[in-house]
């Protein structure tokens, strides 16, 4: 049973406040402190802006003393050849760590853009036809793979913190350099404690920066779903803006099984005919001129109705760019981020004197890291390919049928969808599945070499 466009609007914004709550809570977005502040306070004295730098600066503390430690261990401790691996994986984690914090600072606005973008513009189903796509599908979708995606997050990164309760040791999930003997209490429950705050700040900023990635490109895509509908059933609709084809229009519905794989999420809705309402470009038909409604029948409501969709696919073009530019430095920084940790993972799981439990933790943070490439890629390469589909639904609509003013129309929309939606890493590496391959070849000839030169 679909949801009415008030519920489904509700959901999408309760589901970004609670991305925004925990990006909050890690400090990578800015929080305004007053409603927190005593009234006599509130907005006096810059008091909410001292208190978010403040806590702004724990969280970098957090991140930055790990990173920092783990350098100076490799310059100044004599480790052996796995320990030394072990230290880099974690060094270049919490170094990227740092660049995301500062990104997703500078780039809030950007994303704040990006959801009032889709609030105001995206549309709520395709146009009247005999069925329609929803996008109640992609909420239900999203808010479903979101969650898991930081259940596996959590549990992928937190199983280095809890590491020494099961093996009932007393050492730090990351041993490495300290300025003092974290060995006496209470030193060693802060650093423990620290270390167990950088690890969730880890799983928390990487599963939100992707889900809210995830949740964006569905979104986009879902529209293009929409959009391929419309332009399919662009006959259908242009009869039920005409008002005078009913009996056809149930014939169609009859006879037409949508072929649901067309679509991302394979879900298609029958029209109810005995209620359905034409869409908002039935008042455009009086505006046409003479020229504009000639030789073919449904002249003006095809016109119309294709309009309608042009200026669909323009907000679609102009979203997706939107996105590029809120997204290259990330996805540049992820792809390098990988590429590091594949290698030094991948090496990891291959030594022998390595511990069952560590060897576990070691295995668990190459499949989380597998599956966050394959993430992204899979995201980019769906993202390009619902693009080029408009183009193809263009030509399954019946447009041999139509006249020479829709033929016009026809031709601006392929025009544009001959251009391929591209999402890349600062302009240089495009994200599709030829990079997934790309990145696992580079991050296994790396490994080869360090095996070479153990």
């Amino acid at each position: 049973m679909l949801r009415s466009n008030s519920e489904d609007d509700k959901t999408l914004l309760l589901n970004f406040r609670m991305l925004e709550r925990v990006l909050r809570f890690v400090a990578v977005w800015p929080i305004d402190f007053n409603p927190y502040l005593p009234k006599y306070l509130r907005g006096r004295y810059l008091l909410s802006q001292l208190f978010d730098i403040c806590y702004q600066l724990f969280w970098y503390f957090v991140c930055v003393h790990i990173a920092a430690f783990h350098i100076v261990s490799i310059l100044t401790i004599e480790l052996s050849y796995d320990e030394l691996f072990l230290t880099l994986i974690t060094t270049s984690i919490y170094s990227i760590m740092i660049l995301l914090n500062v990104y997703l600072r500078l780039y809030e606005s950007n994303f704040r853009q990006l959801y009032e973008f889709s609030m105001k513009h995206f549309r709520k189903r395709s146009a009247a036809g005999v069925y329609y796509v929803s996008i109640s599908s992609c909420y239900r979708f999203t808010n479903r793979y979101q969650f898991w995606w930081l259940v596996i997050c959590l549990l992928g990164t937190m199983h280095w913190a809890v590491y020494p309760i099961l093996s009932q040791e007393r050492t730090l999930p990351f041993p490495c350099w300290y300025p003092v003997d974290v060995q006496q209490s209470p030193k060693y429950e802060l650093a423990y404690t620290l270390q167990v705050l950088g690890q969730l700040q880890v799983s928390l900023v990487f599963g939100l920066a992707g889900a809210l990635f995830m949740v964006f490109v569905f979104m986009v895509c879902t529209q293009f779903d929409m959009l391929c509908c419309s332009l399919t059933n662009i006959r259908q609709s242009a009869m039920i803006l005409n008002g005078g084809y009913k009996t056809e229009l149930r014939q169609y519905q009859a006879n037409d099984e949508p072929d649901t794989r067309e679509y991302v999420l394979q879900e298609v809705f029958p029209e109810d005919l005995d209620n359905v309402q034409p869409t908002n470009t039935a008042p455009k038909l009086d505006q046409l001129s003479p020229s504009q409604s000639y030789l073919m029948e449904l002249a003006p409501e095809l016109t119309c109705v294709l309009e309608d969709c042009i200026k669909h696919h323009l907000i679609l073009l102009r979203f997706c760019q939107l996105l590029e530019n809120c997204y290259h430095p990330y996805v540049l920084l992820k792809l390098f981020q990988i590429l590091l940790l594949l290698c030094f993972l991948a090496f990891m799981a291959t030594v022998e004197s390595l511990s069952t439990m560590k060897l576990i933790n070691v295995l668990e943070y190459f499949m989380l890291t597998m599956t966050e490439l394959y993430l992204y890629c899979f995201l980019g390469q769906i993202l390009t390919n619902q693009g080029l589909k408009v183009g193809d639904a263009l030509w399954k609509s019946p447009w041999h049928l139509c006249g020479a003013s829709y033929r016009r129309r026809l031709l601006i929309i392929l025009t544009n969808a001959q251009r391929p939606i591209r999402l890349t890493g600062l302009k240089l590496y495009e994200l599709n599945l030829e990079t997934y391959y790309t990145v696992l070849k580079a991050a296994f000839s790396y490994y080869t070499i360090i095996k070479k030169f153990r």
